[in-house]
């Protein structure tokens, strides 16, 4: 049976190393029952940047690349990479990002469970609420969970996978973090694309979609049996970070209420199976050795 294609969005803003860690983990998804289109915007990128990505996409015919010559903001790049596409599902997926071989296809899954999902995402070491097995550093602030000792990635994917048969739902969830950000292309064609105007730079503009996806009546849910490394970038500087992120929330506070954040947020922080994953993923990796493919 042949599945509907999907688009691969990748976004790039410079910090070359951490795209070609992605592009390499890119090229190892294994979906045979999907066709995979890869589209690459290069966001006014350097020169020595801009060049890795033509010889890239040159050397494979699943891959288009647009380019603006001047960097435009993130938001605008996604909008171009939704645009460019045309499958029933896309993915946006961070250039700070490596995926594992079967991620594809086991995040994409949830659009099966119900035909209202609009909007879908993994877990990862980084990813604020959805991340495992920390939530917050010990300095305060989000956590940044290092792979345990011995994992790649492919074997925390396995790991994860087997901490979700303790918790068999689907969690229906108000946000979902946009560093892989799963979307059926319908909800962009009801609510419109990504906020340019609000969110030029990203920092908040999925937040934004997602708050607007769910007033047009789409869900929003999450791949608990699937994980993604996220290295974050550096595409910004901690202190341009900071600002950017400071700015977004102001936007969107101004945009949907201070209360709508706030009981969002007090959802993401009490749900029971997040809760739950970052307990039995937390288990399994002091077990010290990663699990085997026919475990998973």
């Amino acid at each position: 049976m042949t599945l509907p294609p999907v688009d691969v969005i990748v976004c790039v803003h410079n910090a070359l190393d951490d795209v070609k860690t992605c592009l390499a983990a890119l090229d190892l998804t294994q979906d045979p029952e999907r066709r995979m289109r890869v589209i690459l915007v290069d966001d006014g990128s350097d020169a020595p940047t801009a060049e890795f990505l033509r010889d890239w996409c040159s050397a494979r015919d699943h891959v288009q690349l647009k380019r603006r010559d001047a960097a435009g903001g993130y938001t605008v790049a996604a909008n171009t990479g939704v645009a460019a596409g045309s499958g029933e599902f896309f993915v946006l997926l961070n250039s700070d990002t490596v995926v594992p071989a079967r991620w594809l296809g086991k995040l994409l899954k949830v659009f099966d469970r119900s035909p209202d999902i609009g909007i879908a995402g993994p877990l990862s070491n980084a990813a604020s609420w959805q991340s495992v097995p920390d939530l917050s550093a010990p300095t305060g602030g989000w956590a940044i969970n290092d792979l345990p000792p011995g994992y790649s990635v492919d074997d925390m994917d396995r790991l994860v996978e087997i901490a979700a048969r303790s918790v068999p739902v689907l969690p229906r969830v108000p946000f979902v973090n946009g560093f892989c950000y799963a979307v059926r292309r319908a909800v962009v064609e009801l609510i419109g694309g990504f906020d340019e105007t609000g969110f030029p730079r990203g920092f908040g503009e999925e937040d934004d979609f997602s708050l607007r996806a769910a007033d047009a009546g789409f869900g929003l849910a999450l791949a608990l049996d699937t994980y993604v490394f996220h290295a974050k970038s550096k595409s910004y500087g901690s202190t341009t970070r900071k600002t950017l992120t400071a700015a977004g929330q102001e936007k969107l506070r101004l945009k949907h209420g201070q209360g709508r954040l706030e009981r969002g947020s007090l959802t993401m922080r009490k749900n029971p199976y997040l809760e739950r994953m970052r307990q039995e993923v937390g288990l399994l990796a002091k077990a010290g050795t990663p699990p085997t493919p026919e475990l998973a």
